[in-house]
């Protein structure tokens, strides 16, 4: 079953004027942020893994803070970005980042051809030696926990060692959101899909 198809875990929040102080904060960190314009509903609902930290509201502004410094402020531009968060969305089968996420990475001109690798699982092949160093810390990160000496040198090389800490970073940062979306089952949006509608949850599958 699909996690558009499943019943809600964790029923969404009311407005910011029915909030507590705390969860009034997390509202006005994402409200005075740079992701305002897509994590805020018309309702006056948070969206995303934003409504889900309402419960944490502590928590959630640090992670708002972080996510945001992260995405917008890191050393990375924006393809390098993306590439990092569409590749960890894919891994995680996190449906929300990714039905985002896709069309952000198409914007910023990765084809659809690495996408379509990504969301199945194949190695995708990259235009930039960048890219490819970008991808293999990601990748190798999200399936073992450790970089490789080989991916480690190249990555130093081709971005420095500013830039490797921030997509170390930045994979972190969305696993720890795919972790919260998946988890709390958030929904998808009406009528949206994903590569993976068709595939029971990772719990569901045969080892």
């Amino acid at each position: 079953m699909s996690a558009t198809r499943r019943s809600r875990r964790m029923p969404p929040l009311t407005a910011r004027d029915e909030l507590t102080a705390e969860q009034r904060t997390l509202w006005d960190v994402v409200a005075g942020g740079p992701r305002a314009a897509t994590a805020i509903r018309e309702s006056g609902q948070l969206t995303g893994p934003f409504d889900v930290l309402l419960r944490s509201p502590e928590v959630g502004v640090a992670v708002a803070e972080l996510g945001a410094r992260l995405r917008y402020g890191s050393s990375l531009d924006r393809r390098e970005t993306e590439l990092v968060i569409v590749t960890a969305a894919a891994h995680w089968r996190g449906r929300y980042a990714w039905l985002r996420h896709a069309v952000y990475a198409r914007d910023a001109g990765l084809a659809d051809e690495v996408l379509t690798a990504l969301a199945a699982g194949a190695e995708p092949d990259l235009a930039t030696p960048a890219d490819r160093a970008v991808h293999a810390v990601v990748d190798q990160l999200l399936r073992t926990g450790q970089v490789g000496d080989d991916a480690y040198a190249a990555a130093v090389e081709l971005l420095g060692e500013r830039k490797l800490v921030d997509v170390v970073a930045l994979t972190g940062y969305y696993s720890l959101s795919s972790f919260l979306l998946n988890a709390f089952d958030v929904p998808l949006p009406t009528g949206a899909g994903t590569p993976w509608d068709a595939e029971p949850p990772t719990s569901e599958r045969t080892p």
